[in-house]
């Protein structure tokens, strides 16, 4: 690693010591007298030096290391440089110090690649995706990108059961890598993503990693109005799948693009084969879909309808629809940003249904996820959605206060 490309907290570990004129040994002996640890000495060395280099994030040793140096925390090692490799929680994910460490060994040695490693990358994926929904997705890019090409990397050196395990966890890395840069803007970037997932998935002869890349790719084609190809991506996804989620993201989401040709029956045929399909619990989907349950395709349904919508009562009714999943999901998923959209789908519904106290209600909640996690997508449609109630209701004093929340 060279000094350019080495993290900026890693400098700041090595010349707080240096500043000091304590030895590597020294910081060591502090820190044991500090935890009270009888961990060997020369161990903990090797560890810092480690950490000095830049190799991995001493997220154990955060609190500590600033005690002994008598900072703040925040100050040694400020949370926007702050890895998201194993935060703070990440024990529940099934990430722990040793094996932060065997995945680092695996990365400089891909000889000594086994089973470990790969639960551990697998365990890692699953904890960023559970951090975006407090964080967003702008925050997670960088470490989940950074983790897909470890991944791929220590996959080309994989042999036997290993690399088939491997194969499965680099294409949902892959996946995972395509929403995120789908959720900020970057759809060109996204879509080689998906195609990368989508041959990984058929490499590991597991249709549900198939089912979803093609479905993750109809759902770009959405985002980009590319509706037709929606439509087309959408069933053969639906076709590929065996697992019950993976199955009915894909029938749920053909039918939110026949809703949008304007196909009013075949949507609400699709989503009512969505909901059986659902209901059939057949279970096995990757971990991708840990969110998705009832909730989340009440929320869909209220989408088809709001996009079937024609009279006022039509669209409250949509808005009805889609906050009762919201209200329905889990309080971890609740508020995160991609949820925060659906919360701005339901307040546009609630204006064209004319009900601007809950209109604005909603976008208020919507706009204080946001604020927090960074959505600029979401927040550019709050604010188009302000500009639009603003000029139907300029002097309404909620679409007034909105306006300068926006401010």
């Amino acid at each position: 690693m060279t000094e350019r490309s080495r993290p900026a907290w890693a400098a700041r570990l090595q010349t707080e010591r240096e500043d000091r004129r304590w030895s590597k040994a020294e910081l060591g002996r502090r820190l044991r007298a500090e935890t009270g640890s009888h961990r060997a000495l020369e161990s903990l060395t090797s560890q810092i030096r480690a950490w000095e280099r830049g190799d991995h994030f001493p997220r154990d040793y955060v609190d500590t290391l600033a005690a002994v140096f008598g900072l703040d925390p925040d100050d040694l090692f400020p949370p926007s440089e702050r890895p998201l490799w194993g935060p703070a929680g990440a024990a529940d994910a099934g990430i722990t110090p040793d094996d932060e460490e065997r995945l680092v060994m695996a990365a400089r040695h891909p000889a000594r690649l086994d089973t470990a490693v790969v639960e551990g990358l697998s365990a890692t994926l699953a904890n960023q995706r559970r951090i975006e929904d407090m964080i967003g997705s702008g925050a997670v890019i960088g470490p989940a990108t950074a983790h897909m090409r470890l991944t791929l990397r220590l996959l080309k050196e994989a042999r036997g059961p290993v690399a088939d395990r491997l194969t499965a966890t680099a294409s949902e890395a892959s996946q995972f890598a395509g929403w995120l840069h789908t959720a900020i803007g970057a759809h060109d970037a996204a879509s080689p993503l998906y195609d990368q997932a989508l041959r990984l998935g058929m490499q590991a002869g597991d249709p549900d990693l198939t089912a979803t890349a093609l479905s993750m790719h109809g759902h770009l084609a959405w985002v980009t109005g590319d509706i037709a190809s929606m439509a087309t991506l959408s069933r053969a996804a639906a076709e590929q799948a065996t697992a019950t989620g993976t199955r009915t993201v894909a029938i749920q989401q053909g039918g939110r693009a026949l809703a949008i040709l304007g196909d009013r029956q075949g949507a609400l045929r699709a989503i009512g084969h969505a909901e059986e399909a659902l209901s059939s619990a057949g279970g096995g989907d990757p971990d991708s879909l840990y969110f998705y349950g009832p909730a989340m395709l009440t929320m869909q349904r209220g989408l088809i309808l709001a996009y079937l919508a024609d009279t006022p009562a039509e669209h409250t009714a949509a808005a009805d629809v889609i906050t009762a999943g919201i209200e329905a999901l889990p309080p971890t998923v609740r508020d995160s940003e991609w949820v925060a959209w659906y919360r701005v789908q339901a307040a546009i519904e609630r204006a064209a249904g004319g009900q601007v106290e809950q209109s604005v209600s909603a976008l208020r909640v919507a706009l204080g996820i946001v604020s927090a996690t960074g959505g600029g997508k979401t927040r550019a449609t709050i604010a188009q959605t302000y500009r639009s109630m603003a000029a139907r209701w300029p002097d309404h004093s909620a679409v007034v206060e909105l306006g300068e929340a926006l401010r």
